[in-house]
């Protein structure tokens, strides 16, 4: 049997999923590690085929992988698309549960096109979903030949390897698009720091258009400026049309008429996209747009006003996502802010005023020296940062405010004549020996009349720390998570299939319980952690249903028991109210419960005594959760529900990474409640945790 290159080589089914949980474990990139395991599991079992149809948040096809003969396999898009929506693939993604095909010849789940030499003969198939409780992320298939090849263990088999699949896809597909959302965020930051370093409007709408560069790929773009008194635009910059074209068609005046893209930008206020313009009936040709096949227009917005249009042209059609126009409108809204700007700043210079508002009223630090480094003019910020009165810095040399500036200017004089930025960060401490990190931006101006140098510095102590808790939040995520849950999982599916019935007083019981339990703890963690980031963007929908209180209070129990115990803490679970079912969250408001009594054990000393009572209160429900630790003192309790607050910063600390109570607290205003916490911050009388949540009906 010749198995594709780097097959590992597999002869059980255990082998299989002790390989799949060290692959999805490994860390590598995903989808190097589907084909692995898709090659390893027709390996294992003798399949003929395996294929694996991937799906994104809108459950359009994403990805697709087929082996077969031990090969991967290309298939053209109408086959796999027939196969998709006609075959037993659609069946699973509409029913979302797993199936197994005995005799697909008499099965008509499977499709069958005789016609189609790209269609493998297939006697038998299991096919199952892979997905989270709010998501299908694909399907994933084994065939063979032979009718009646597989059976239900096969089933199981692959059920497992889906569970441990879906969360390798979902972790990676967070990550990726967390490390694209802070990206985008850096980058964003810095092409915002660069438009904003120059007064020109000329200037800043070609920076622009440069820095777009770092948004998305594109072939050509351009810059109309509104003309809100003639209604109509005005093409006042462009990149990549030639420079004859471009010289045309500065100052082109576009009319904004009805069932035109630009008039639906400027009028509609919204971005408009084009998949292939040869289709649009709104789309009018020119010379200059011959080869344009995709097209986006984002309006430039300041203050709920256009003051003009982004174009973004590529000459290949579909070219842009859904993300794509997400990055664009984000980058428009700090472009729209530059060309405002400077925009203020040209109409203040026509009225001859001294200098502009936006030099003053700038939330970066602007300083104007001449070339032997002689301070002409600083804004408010600069004074505000440096705690100086702007009198005692003219007149100055910018070594008063540091050394390394002034030696900036020296070394780099040439750079900045040729109209070139110097970029350089240092810490400045001003004179009540604050130290202030510092990004400065210089670059030549013309000032009163001759060529002087404008210095821009931007406090980035926020974006130093963003970065340390950024690094901090991965290394967690990859490095401390992802290997127990997947061993832990696997391991809680693995025995009770292989091993058969379990005495519940053997020592192998307790092993399984210890691993269920951890599990849970490790995957309450992960939810935590990632509902945190999303609650704060409104993006986590609650998954209401009914549910009795004290089926929640006793999983909470369940959980926190054998903490306890190894404390030997007393847990008091005062008697329930009287309460119809709640609408709620269950998981969300178990994992609330479970976070503050698991917080009181940690911060309790040994033989403390923990308590959790709830009662009614009108149409609230108030739970109290008690303890006897030191308590929590006042002025550190307005920060405890901050993400990555930490109280106790000893040695002897509690370990923990401070996202516990954010969650708590973004996971009960999101059922529309309150939480707070009542401490004396006196060793003893411990802390009193306070959760308020309506007794919201399910609708009918």
């Amino acid at each position: 049997m010749v198995l594709l290159p780097d097959t590992p080589d597999v002869r059980s089914r255990v082998d299989l999923l002790y390989l799949v949980t060290r692959e999805f474990n490994a860390g590598l990139d995903i989808d190097q590690v589907l084909h692995r395991v898709l090659a390893a599991t027709v390996a294992s079992v003798g399949a003929s085929d395996a294929s694996l149809f991937l799906f994104d948040e809108h459950g359009e096809l994403e990805n697709f992988f087929l082996i077969s003969g031990f090969e991967m396999q290309e298939r053209s898009r109408a086959t796999v698309d027939a196969v998709h929506k006609k075959g037993l693939i659609g069946w699973v993604k509409q029913h979302r549960e797993g199936v197994l095909i005995t005799d697909a010849s008499a099965d008509d789940r499977w499709f069958k096109d005789k016609n189609n030499a790209e269609l493998s003969k297939v006697g038998s198939a299991v096919s199952v979903p892979i997905q989270l409780p709010e998501q299908l992320l694909g399907v994933l298939t084994i065939t063979a030949t032979e009718p009646h090849y597989f059976d239900e263990s096969n089933l199981a088999m692959l059920s497992i390897i889906a569970d441990q699949a879906a969360f390798a896809i979902a972790n990676a597909r967070l990550f990726k698009a967390e490390q694209h959302r802070r990206s985008l965020a850096d980058t964003l930051a810095s092409i915002a720091h660069t438009i904003n370093s120059t007064l020109d409007l000329n200037e800043v709408l070609e920076l622009i258009l440069q820095q777009l560069t770092l948004v998305i790929d594109y072939d050509s773009c351009s810059i109309f400026l509104y003309d809100d008194e003639n209604d109509r635009l005005i093409a006042r910059a462009a990149h990549g049309f030639e420079q004859s074209v471009i010289e045309d068609a500065l100052g082109t005046v576009l009319p904004l008429k009805k069932g035109l893209p630009n008039y639906r930008v400027v009028k509609e206020k919204k971005p408009v996209v084009l998949s292939d313009v040869g289709v649009d009936p709104g789309w009018l040709k020119t010379a200059s747009s011959q080869q344009i096949r995709s097209w986006i227009g984002v309006p430039l917005i300041t203050r709920d006003r256009v003051i003009g249009m982004l174009t973004i042209d590529s000459h290949e059609a579909n070219k842009y996502s859904d993300e794509n126009i997400k990055d664009v409108v984000a980058f428009a809204d700090q472009a729209a802010t530059a060309v405002a700007n400077a925009q203020s700043v040209t109409r203040l210079q026509n009225a001859e005023a001294s200098y502009t508002a936006l030099f003053e009223d700038s939330t970066d630090m602007i300083i104007i020296t001449n070339y032997l480094g002689v301070i002409l003019n600083v804004n408010r910020k600069a004074c505000q940062m440096l705690w100086q009165a702007k009198d005692t810095l003219l007149g100055h040399n910018i070594s008063i405010i540091d050394e390394r500036l002034k030696k900036a200017l020296t070394q780099q004089k040439m750079q900045l004549r040729v109209r070139n930025e110097v970029s350089l960060e240092l810490d400045i401490t001003n004179p009540q020996r604050q130290t202030i990190p510092l990004e400065f931006k210089a670059r030549q101006v013309h000032y009163d009349g001759r060529y002087c140098v404008q210095w821009v510095g931007r406090d980035i102590s926020a974006r130093k720390e963003a970065e340390r808790l950024r690094q901090d939040l991965v290394k967690m995520l990859v490095h401390d998570l992802r290997g127990p849950l997947g061993n832990l999982i696997s391991t809680m599916d693995l025995l009770p299939r292989l091993l058969g019935p379990i005495d519940d007083n053997s020592a192998l019981s307790e092993v399984l319980g210890a691993a269920r339990h951890n599990s849970q703890e490790l995957k309450d963690m992960i939810d935590s952690m990632l509902d945190v980031s999303r609650l704060e963007q409104g993006n986590v929908p609650l998954y209401r249903d009914q549910v009795r209180l004290e089926t929640i209070i006793k999983a909470v129990k369940d959980q926190v028991t054998p903490r306890a115990n190894a404390k030997r803490m007393e847990l008091v679970f005062n008697p329930l109210p009287d309460l119809p079912p709640l609408w709620v969250d269950e998981s969300m408001l178990r994992r609330v419960l479970v976070n503050l009594v698991d917080n009181a054990i940690k911060y309790t000393p040994n033989k403390g005594k923990i308590t959790l009572v709830a009662t009614r209160w009108n149409d609230t429900l108030h739970i109290t959760v008690s303890d006897t630790g030191a308590g929590i003192r006042p002025e550190d309790q307005p920060y405890i529900f901050d993400k990555f607050s930490r109280v106790d910063h000893s040695v002897n600390a509690p370990a923990g990474v401070g996202l516990g109570l954010a969650f708590c607290k973004l996971a009960v205003e999101a059922h529309d409640g309150t939480i707070s916490v009542e401490s004396e911050g006196i060793p003893g009388q411990g802390s009193t945790f306070h959760v308020f949540i309506p007794l919201t009906e399910k609708p009918k």
